[in-house]
């Protein structure tokens, strides 16, 4: 199908072959689902080229196919990924005008790119947006938070919220331990290391 050899040329990068595809069903009188026109923006996201994933957006709108969160998720990743939060957190803006929500995607690339560029306190503010949309932070952003906090050196804020985890019903993974235990092995603390490794271990008994 047009989805199948879509999806597979954005996954290797060949995004012009997919616009032509794209092209072909269109002259066909054959209008591409959302998800087809997600698949071309997302691959050019992921490349950084905005430009051509605005461009895409742009051509889909002119057939009456209006994006959908996914669709907004795919800009967010690029825009976080190029650095500029501010942008990112404008879509969100442009979300809610056309009708649409963000979900946990949406916060936790932010969150994710908030603690990476050092803003903890504007991380904290995404993740009381989340609260007042009635979602439940995942793992991913936990996660998120305490790289944020061992990025600036705040060990123990991030012990704190790693403890908050622990005590919570959330899936535990590796991730957590792992980004504080290299954090402290950097800070030449291997002994703080161990304890925590040690723990690990013990709750996969």
């Amino acid at each position: 199908s047009y989805k199948t050899i879509i999806q597979g040329l954005c996954v290797h990068g060949r995004l012009i072959k997919a616009n032509e595809f794209l092209l072909c069903m269109l002259e066909k009188s054959m209008v591409p689902e959302t998800i087809m026109w997600n698949l071309i923006i997302d691959g050019y996201g992921r490349h950084g080229d905005l430009n051509n994933a605005f461009s895409v957006r742009d051509w889909m709108s002119s057939f009456g196919v209006g994006p959908n969160v996914y669709t907004y998720n795919a800009f967010i990743f690029a825009q976080v990924k190029g650095g500029n939060i501010v942008d990112a957190y404008s879509t969100i803006k442009e979300m809610l005008l056309n009708g649409l929500s963000p979900d946990m995607i949406t916060y936790n690339l932010l969150i994710g790119a908030a603690c990476n560029m050092g803003h903890i306190r504007f991380a904290w503010q995404l993740f009381d947006e989340i609260l007042r949309w009635g979602y439940e932070p995942d793992i991913i952003t936990y996660t998120q938070l305490i790289k944020g906090y061992c990025m600036r050196g705040n060990m123990k804020a991030a012990v704190a919220l790693l403890a908050k985890v622990q005590h919570s019903d959330l899936p535990m993974d590796h991730l957590p331990f792992q980004i504080l235990i290299k954090k402290y092995c950097k800070m030449g603390e291997p002994d703080m290391a161990l304890d925590l490794y040690e723990k690990w271990l013990t709750r996969q008994k």
